[in-house]
């Protein structure tokens, strides 16, 4: 049995595959920011990258493979 704790994880895990699995037949790039370390960790965890020179967000995921430059 998984605790509360684990069964938000899974369900918001579940939750953002989904996005990324739709964005992806209309996008490139998928962008977020955040400004807590543990969602930057969960982020990460999920493949989103950061990028030092990018003003407006703190994480991307490349859907495809087009370049985007910010």
């Amino acid at each position: 049995m998984l605790s509360q704790a684990g069964e938000s994880r899974e369900l918001v895990d579940s939750l953002v595959h989904q996005i990324i699995h739709g964005a992806k037949q209309h996008y490139h790039l998928l962008t977020l920011r955040t400004d807590t370390l543990a969602a930057a960790q969960f982020y990460q965890s999920l493949g989103f990258r950061t990028h030092p020179h990018w003003e407006h967000t703190t994480h991307h995921l490349q859907l495809s493979a087009a370049t985007y430059h910010p």
